[in-house]
Formats: C-alpha cells, sequence, structure tokens
C-alpha cells in the first residue's frame, strides 16, 4: 500500500516541528527517514501513526486519508505496524504470546493464528523460542520479536522508531539486513526512522533527509550520496571535502572545474551549471589516492597530513590542503602516514560531483 504526505507541517507553540513536507512511499518500498535529533523524525512518525494531527497537509494511504488539520483516523485503524525503540515486549507473555496479541485482537482463529506465528517466527529466524519470556532473550533477539509482532496481522505499513539504537554496534551489523529481508519477504511498505545513517544507506530503497523540520532531499541510497544537493547532505552521509571551486566548461552533466587550489578537474554536474558558476567540488575518501608516481597522475593534490588513526582495515588520514585554510579531507591508506608529511593525491575526477 502506498502512503503519500502531502504539504505536511506540525506546530508545538511557536515551535515548528515539521514545514510543508511532502514525499510519497511506494508499494513495498523501504524508506529511511534520516537526520539529527531535532530534525523532525520523531514528529513525523507521530503524525503516520496517528498520535496526532497536523496544523496543515494531508496524510494518504492508498485512496484513504489518514490525517488532516483537525482530523485523525486513530491508530488502530489504520492498519499500520509499529517497531518501537525500546521494543516494548510484555514482559509476562512468551515470544509465541507476543506475536499472536495483534491476531488475537482482530479475532483470527486459533489455527489460522498459530500457524501465522510459526511462519513468521521461521521468517526472523526464532524457530524454537516461541515459549521464552523477553527476560530469557539477547537484545537481537527481542528486536526480531518486536519485528515479528509487527509483521504479524499483514500490516499495510510498518513504523519503525530507531529499532537498532538499543543495540551494540556488532548486533546492528547483523540486524540490518535481516530486517530489510524481513521487510521485502512480506512486501510491505516500511518507513525506517534513524539518525545513522549506515542504517539507512544498507537497508533502505530510498532516503528521506530531514533538517530542522524541513526535507532537504530524498532519493535512492547512491544518489544521495554520490550527488547530493547541499553541503548538509554531503556531510550527513559521510566524510566529504567541499573545495571551492568554479565552472570553465559546463557540458550537459558534466564540467570542467577550477578549484581553490588551482587543480582544474572534471567532474559530474547538475544540468543547468553554467561556465563562471561558483560552487563546491565534492571529494570523498574513496575517490583520493596517495601516489608515489607523481607524473603518471591525471588530477593532481598536495596534501599535508595532520593526523593518522587505524580504523582496522585501513589508515584513515586527515589531510590539509594548501591555499584552503580549514578544508579537511579524509584519505584511506593501507600503511601509516607520520603526521607533518607532505604527500601527493591522485584523484579519480570521474567519481566526483561539483555542486552549484
Amino acid at each position: 500500500m502506498s502512503l503519500e504526505l502531502r504539504s505536511l507541517s506540525q506546530q508545538y507553540g511557536s515551535l515548528r516541528a515539521l514545514s510543508d513536507v511532502t514525499f510519497q512511499v511506494e508499494d513495498g518500498e523501504i524508506l529511511a527517514v534520516l537526520g539529527p535529533s531535532g530534525s523532525g523524525k520523531t514528529t513525523l512518525l507521530d503524525l503516520l501513526a496517528g498520535l496526532t494531527t497536523p496544523v496543515s497537509g494531508e496524510i494518504r494511504m492508498g485512496e484513504r486519508t489518514l490525517s488532516r488539520p483537525g482530523y485523525a483516523l486513530p491508530p488502530e485503524q489504520r492498519n499500520i505496524g509499529f517497531v518501537f525503540q525500546d521494543f516494548a515486549l510484555w514482559p509476562h507473555m512468551t515470544v509465541s504470546q507476543t506475536v499472536a496479541f495483534p491476531l488475537t485482537m482482530r479475532h483470527i482463529s486459533a489455527h489460522e493464528r498459530n500457524a501465522r506465528v510459526a511462519e513468521i517466527l521461521s521468517l526472523v529466524h526464532l524457530d524454537g523460542y516461541g515459549e521464552r519470556y523477553p527476560h530469557e532473550l539477547s537484545g537481537g533477539q527481542r528486536q526480531r520479536v518486536a519485528i515479528a509482532r509487527a509483521l504479524a496481522p499483514h500490516p499495510a505499513v510498518v513504523l519503525l522508531d530507531e529499532p537498532m539504537s538499543n543495540l551494540d554496534a556488532r548486533l546492528r551489523e547483523q540486524m540490518r539486513m535481516q530486517i530489510a529481508d524481513a521487510l521485502r519477504h512480506e512486501h510491505v511498505t516500511a518507513v525506517y526512522v534513524t539518525h545513522d545513517r549506515m542504517e539507512a544507506l544498507s537497508v533502505a530503497d530510498r532516503i528521506a533527509i530531514l533538517d530542522e523540520g524541513q526535507l532537504v532531499q530524498v532519493g535512492t541510497p547512491e544518489e544521495l550520496y554520490r550527488r547530493p544537493r547541499s553541503a548538509f547532505v554531503a556531510g550527513f552521509l559521510g566524510p566529504a571535502a567541499l573545495v571551492p571551486a568554479r565552472v570553465l566548461v559546463a557540458d550537459h552533466d558534466r564540467v570542467q572545474i577550477v578549484t581553490a587550489t588551482g587543480v582544474v578537474a572534471s567532474a559530474a554536474a547538475p544540468p543547468s551549471c553554467a561556465p563562471g558558476q561558483e560552487g563546491e567540488w565534492l571529494v570523498r575518501p574513496e575517490h583520493l589516492q596517495i601516489v608515489e608516481d607523481a607524473q603518471n597522475a591525471d588530477v593532481l593534490l598536495q596534501a599535508h597530513v595532520r593526523s593518522a588513526a587505524y580504523v582496522g582495515s585501513h589508515w584513515q588520514l586527515a589531510l590539509e590542503l594548501p591555499g584552503c585554510p580549514g578544508l579537511e579531507l579524509v584519505c584511506h591508506h593501507e600503511l601509516r602516514i607520520d603526521p607533518q608529511a607532505d604527500v601527493s593525491l591522485s584523484v579519480a575526477p570521474e567519481r566526483t560531483w561539483f555542486m552549484p
């Protein structure tokens, strides 16, 4: 079932929590809502769940209106599943009883109920755990129970509120794909609220980024990472150096630019770019490589190593560029390079992005 938000706004006193938010979630799509604390994510989730009504705009599910000013269809009538941040499992119920609860409330027969509970527990890899209580489960297992409960009654939409914030880093990595696989297996439309960019990038079909109550960009993970429309989006999705630059030649979706360092390079760009236009050249760690033989490199930057940190698979170097005070580049390298050293960087310009 598709979900549509039309010019949605919410206000608490003088605080504008959401402002004119419009986007659509397609049937069976996983849309991540990503943003920092205070960006409006929780407000958006409350509106979708029917806990509050908007001051303007509309929420629709298929052909049905869920919310508009002064009206909100009650949560229990929306056919929406909810996965809470703290899982919200009842301590006196077993896993099977917890997953069966929404089916019982819908007066599903015992035979159908038992079959569905067995099916959904198998889907989330909890076969054999039906008689256990929450205190007998690990954090990852409790999370899977919460997901199973939300999916059991075949909801049209599932809302997930920071579902992995209470798990450690190792469990979060394990659970990302399990959550996505379960949602896609059930072909359920999902809105996944998070402040963790890695969750959003790895789980979602598309990402909607909020900042201070405004929708700043919507797109696939790759589109937003490689083609951000603003410095905020670029930096929020990963390490990003934004080098001041000016367009020399524009050719549809590619430009030749000159940067503040004097380097001339080509880059992908919006089709609207024109010669003389100023902007920023987005360079990410994977665009850079430290080279010994500078003569064979197409585009070179000279940089100064400010610090080096070992992060397991590589050394992460923080670099400064001459002529760009305050700008820091991040580069990955297999060997440690001493701070204060000067290095030559080869840039893969065809993968970089000019942002007007």
